[in-house]
């Protein structure tokens, strides 16, 4: 449970809820961004504009014949200036076109055409013959796609000749639901745009292996440039240099460095330019005012990667570097990064500052903190834990750990993901990844402070978090040695009382239950203080397999220092004896880390920690499994999505912005019919303007009635607020109207609304976060909602499985289960209500409060349905952030 401060109505946030930016004053950059290609290459979309007119007829020119004939149907040697201006001068609404740019140049562009008074648009595409099966075509299917489903186009055509297989299959394998039908040597094609499961699917799938080979380009060079490359003993450019040296002999590594002919007797060149063969990675450790030129002549070169070691400041241009690093294909890790290694990659690579060398092993570790890096390696080789992938991300400014997530995801050495970061690029995107990746491999998260919507956003994407980088190493030991834990149940086996309540104690703090030998006096297995290293294996080994437990934590006090090392050795041995049931040992008087070198099981110095890492992996463990069952039961008929509805919504939205174009709340009418489209029963209510009114519908609607002022403070109580309640007849209504009147002014406008039975006042609002997007809230409502604390928010949309588990964290939610009320439908109207707000994007918020509860059923008597400008489109496309 969590109080979290939502936003005010009428903040908007800067992206929509698939991270495109705001239309604002420039539609053209609303729609222009950096992707990744199926070939892990950058590239840049934009719309295409009237200064194109001469590239596009240039474009046109170097394409061959058959690609001419395949988008004209015909032989067009050339685009006459009259066709090219055409092309080249959109609307972006019935009209849009985007065009690809490889560096400087212009590669592809692809264009939509609003049919007369329809909303659907014919399609075409054309695509350079040299870039070819980069899955450009299939990436422009996308982003036209979201561009003309924000313009209110519901559904496309196109026209493809039947040699044109490729194009065919563009189509046919983006994720929609396609018509065909041949006639005369042409296949026409059409489909809805609607963002079913399916096509979200598909576009993920394309993401994931776009991502993923951009990082492997990235983390498995054959050729490394360490750019600043020096002789100068504790130098970065030694240091640096040093360690990509160590790395496996099949990566050539090159140092460049202008004022040297040689470092540490390799040859040295001034420049990359210098360099005649192709170059995978750059480490560069330059000047700061010497980077963006550096940078620039990297991209020149077309490598494929730069780990940017310098630090820069603020007046660095930053996003200008990178972005034309991203044009020219080139990844960016930094800048202020300490460098990166991929010990059990083939070739292994070792390019960054930290002295230590590591062993391979399982763990991935992402740090936005470069400082950091050192200390943390240094750590996990004391602790005795392996490391597959270490990324220091510096500031972020291209790869994130989204990205890093992306690949390790499809990297079978990687077991456990750890990962520590002082902020997030695009939310949504990390939780929708995070939970994917999740489902395979764990993953712990370190995070600097405590936010209530961190960790709402944690927790929906299954990820550990916690609160120091060294609880982090802790649990991701335990999690990358030992099985996940079955269940909750922790066997302690210890030949000291002390040692083990305390462990016993801090085990019924995060709820692990405690189980002794059966009939036994204690909870807790209890050994002779001198038992013997054979006795004590024997007796862990016994617990181990009889099936009783889900843990066992194995405590040895020795009662002189040399017996330390015969009971470790006897409890090493039990590492094939397990069973699938995790061991974790607490050694006293023994530093944190393995029970003996090279052992997997796990030894802490003291057993309060212990209690905490087994918490986490079995809370770990029932995430995965609920999300594992969840995604088997997934099909693609996506319940989020429903064409009557989102066309009753889309009608009510339209009239509403066509009286009030720049916004606001929805009126009454609206109101109800909104919420009768969602399938939310509201009780019935009429708007008055004079007493008289009021009594007659009172009458019409069936007495008791309440009475409410249009224009009182929503949410609140008394008839000196404006809200009269249990009106028996039309003597109360008169005498309520009076009352209201003589607090608020003669002139005002009411609500007359049926009275329903009484319940548990809750509240669902879903909104916009200035960062994060879409959110959904539940918990208790009323009068005083915002003051009760009872507030479980999550990124929307959610499925009822995800809004059962709302219910299940909030207090409200606790409340209703014990009085029999309905949760499940609740869930249901949590889903939906999450789900309209993040697929219209003219709502703004969705405030339902109270939403009453009981045994009865569940009714809305007061809401408010704010409208805005449109701000963004929510269909999905793939762009770099």
């Amino acid at each position: 449970m969590c109080h979290v401060d939502l936003p005010a109505p009428d903040t908007w946030p800067e992206t929509s809820s698939h991270g495109a930016t705001m239309y604002g004053p420039d539609p053209i950059a609303a729609w222009s961004g950096d992707v990744v290609l199926k070939d892990g290459s950058t590239v840049h979309v934009r719309p295409i504009r009237p200064d194109d007119v001469t590239r596009l007829q240039e474009f046109h020119a170097r394409q061959p014949m058959e690609s001419q004939y395949f988008r004209y149907f015909s032989a067009k040697a050339s685009l006459s200036d009259q066709e090219a201006t055409r092309f080249a001068n959109v609307d972006l609404r019935d009209r849009g076109a985007l065009v690809v740019e490889d560096g400087s140049e212009f590669i592809a562009w692809a264009s939509y055409e609003r049919l007369t008074n329809r909303d659907d648009a014919d399609v075409a595409f054309h695509v350079d013959e040299a870039h070819l099966k980069r899955g450009i075509a299939t990436l422009l299917l996308e982003h036209l796609s979201a561009m003309a489903e924000s313009a209110g186009i519901r559904r496309f055509t196109a026209q493809v000749l039947a040699d044109n297989r490729a194009m065919s299959r563009v189509f046919t394998q983006a994720g929609w639901t396609v018509e065909r039908h041949f006639d005369g040597g042409i296949l026409d094609f059409a489909w809805p745009l609607d963002a079913t499961a399916r096509v979200l699917s598909s576009i993920a799938k394309r993401e994931q292996r776009a991502d993923s080979t951009s990082m492997a380009r990235f983390l498995h060079p054959r050729s490394v440039a360490v750019i600043g490359a020096s002789e100068t003993p504790d130098s970065v450019g030694r240091v640096l240099f040093e360690a990509a040296m160590a790395s496996d002999p099949a990566i050539r590594v090159h140092p460049v460095n202008p004022g040297r002919r040689e470092v540490l007797g390799v040859p040295c060149v001034a420049s990359i330019d210098d360099i005649t063969t192709p170059v995978d990675l750059a480490i560069i450790a330059v000047p700061p005012d010497a980077l963006a030129e550096v940078m620039a002549a990297c991209a020149r070169r077309r490598v494929r990667g730069a780990v940017v070691i310098t630090e820069v400041d603020d007046d660095f241009p930053t996003a200008e570097v990178v972005g034309d690093a991203r044009r020219h294909g080139m990844r960016v890790v930094g800048p202020g990064s300490m460098g990166l290694a991929t010990p059990t990659s083939q070739p292994p690579l070792f390019a960054h500052l930290a002295r230590a060398r590591f062993a391979g092993g399982s763990l991935a570790i992402s740090l936005q903190s470069g400082s950091l890096g050192a200390s943390v390696l240094d750590r996990a080789t004391r602790l005795g834990i392996g490391i597959a992938s270490f990324v220091s991300l510096g500031d972020k400014a291209d790869v994130s750990a989204n990205d890093l997530l992306q690949f390790w995801d499809d990297d079978p050495t990687v077991g456990v993901v750890a990962i520590y970061t002082e902020s997030f690029g695009n939310p949504r995107r990390f939780v929708r990844i995070a939970r994917r990746v999740g489902r395979s491999r764990p993953i712990i998260a370190a995070k600097a402070g405590s936010d209530p919507l961190d960790d709402a956003l944690y927790h929906q994407a299954g990820v550990i978090r916690v609160d120091s980088v060294a609880h982090m190493l802790d649990t991701a030991r335990v999690l990358a040695q030992q099985p996940l834990p079955r269940g909750n149940r922790v066997a302690v086996v210890s030949n000291s009382p002390s040692p083990a309540r305390l462990l016993i104690a801090a085990l019924d703090a995060v709820d692990l239950k405690c189980v002794g030998l059966p009939a036994a006096a204690e909870s807790w297995h209890r050994l002779p203080w001198s038992i013997d290293p054979q006795g004590f294996a024997d007796a862990v080994a016994g617990r181990l397999a009889d099936g009783s437990c889900d843990a066992v934590v194995a405590i040895y006090a020795p009662p002189t220092a040399p017996l330390t090392a015969a009971h470790a050795n006897a409890i090493g041995d039990l590492v094939t004896e397990t069973g699938g049931v995790p061991l974790v040992t607490v050694f006293l008087g023994q530093p944190n880390g393995p029970i003996r070198p090279g052992s997997p099981i796990p030894n802490f110095a003291f057993p309060d920690d212990v209690a905490q890492v087994l918490d986490r992996a079995v809370r770990y463990a029932r995430w995965r499994d609920g999300e594992l069952e969840h995604v088997e039961a997934t099909t693609d008929d996506d319940a989020i999505n429903d064409p009557d509805r989102d066309v009753r919504i889309r009608g009510i939205i339209d009239r509403a912005s066509v009286e009030a174009p720049g916004g606001g709340d929805l009126p009454l009418t609206e109101t109800a019919s909104f919420l009768d489209a969602l399938g939310i029963p509201f009780a019935a209510a009429r708007l008055v303007t004079s007493v008289d009114e009021a009594v007659s519908s009172a009458g019409t609607l069936g007495f008791p009635v309440a009475l409410k002022a249009a224009d009182r403070q929503i949410n609140t109580r008394g008839r000196a607020g404006g809200v009269a309640l249990d009106l028996a007849d039309a003597g109360d209504v008169r005498a309520a109207w009076s009352d209201i009147e003589h607090a608020l002014g003669s002139d005002h406008e009411a609500h007359v609304q049926v009275m329903v039975p009484a319940g548990i006042e809750c509240r669902v609002r879903a909104t916009i976060h200035p960062s994060l997007g879409p959110i959904v809230a539940f918990g208790l409502g009323g009068v005083f909602a915002d003051s009760l604390g009872d507030r479980v928010v999550r990124l929307a949309p959610v499925d009822v499985d995800e809004a059962a588990s709302i219910l299940a964290e909030s207090q409200a939610g606790r409340v209703i289960a014990s009085l029999g009320g309905s949760t499940d439908a609740i869930a249901e109207i949590i889903s939906t209500v999450s789900a309209a707000l993040d697929r219209h994007e003219f709502l703004a918020d969705i405030d339902l409060n109270p939403l009453l509860i009981s045994a009865d059923g569940c009714w809305v008597t007061d809401a408010t349905i704010r409208i805005r400008p449109p701000l963004a489109p929510i269909a999905p496309m793939r762009r770099l952030i």
